[in-house]
Order: structure tokens, then C-alpha cells, then sequence
């Protein structure tokens, strides 16, 4: 909600849908930060897909991590390695104008100084997929 609220109306050309379950547990992350990491993903939304694009926020435990994954169903990310787009001032081929290309360099040290790793993808049917996966927050054990 809080990385929704921070792009103000620069969404509102995107219909986004989150999917996290009412019992999902929390990560072991720093608010701020993560919340920069939302931002920095549903900004490439904005910037790289046409308005009217669908984008997907969902989390998934499983065991000890959660994958949280931005999908959106735009022109995805070009032939080559997905991966390479988290080097620094890296820009896609498809990239508008703006845009330092730090945006997924940023997220990628985010997530791994909480111990994660993100990856993307070009999904099936088009658009691009970045997962984000982090470990749970411990939680305490009573008894």
C-alpha cells in the first residue's frame, strides 16, 4: 500500500491486482527499504509498458522464504540475459527516454543485503516477471 501510495497517480494507467494471502508471514526486511524495491519495480511498469497494462504484486511462502513477484503483460524484456538488466546503468533495449538504469541495480543490492535474490524473466504469453525471494522473519517460538 505504501509503495502504491508513493507513485501517486503515475499508476493509475496500470490496473494492479496483489495477491497476498491474509495469513502470509512477514520477512525478515527493512520496511523503507523494501518498500523503495516495490517502487523501483511498479516504476518500470510505468515507464516500460503502455498505459492500460495489467500488473500482478503477489507473495508466496514457501518454507522459509517468500517469493514476491511483480508481472506485468507488456512487451517484456528483449532477447538476451534477463539477469543483465541488474548491472548498473544497464537499460533495456526497449527503454524510453529517462531512467538512470540504476532502478534494478538498486533492487538487486537491496534484496541480496537481506540475504534474497531476485531474478526476471519474459513470462508465457508475453510481459515480464520479476521474483523476489526473502527469507521469513524468524518467528518466536512459545511453549
Amino acid at each position: 500500500g505504501s509503495a502504491r501510495a508513493a507513485l501517486g497517480n503515475r499508476l493509475d494507467r496500470h490496473p494492479l491486482t496483489v495477491h497476498i494471502p491474509a495469513d502470509c508471514p512477514p520477512v525478515a526486511a527493512d520496511e523503507v527499504l523494501l518498500q523503495s524495491v516495490l517502487i523501483n519495480l511498479l516504476e518500470n511498469v510505468v515507464q516500460h509498458t503502455p498505459p492500460g497494462t495489467a500488473v500482478t504484486l503477489s507473495a508466496m511462502p514457501d518454507g522459509d522464504v517468500l517469493t514476491l513477484t511483480v508481472a506485468d503483460r507488456g512487451p517484456g524484456l528483449g532477447d538476451g540475459d534477463p539477469q543483465a538488466l541488474f548491472a548498473a546503468f544497464q537499460r533495456g533495449p526497449a527503454a524510453r527516454g529517462g531512467g538512470t538504469g540504476l532502478g534494478l541495480a538498486i533492487v538487486q543490492s537491496v534484496v541480496a543485503l537481506h540475504h534474497g535474490s531476485v531474478t526476471a524473466r519474459n513470462r508465457p504469453g508475453g510481459g515480464a516477471e520479476f521474483a523476489l525471494r526473502l527469507p521469513l522473519a524468524s518467528m518466536p517460538h512459545h511453549g
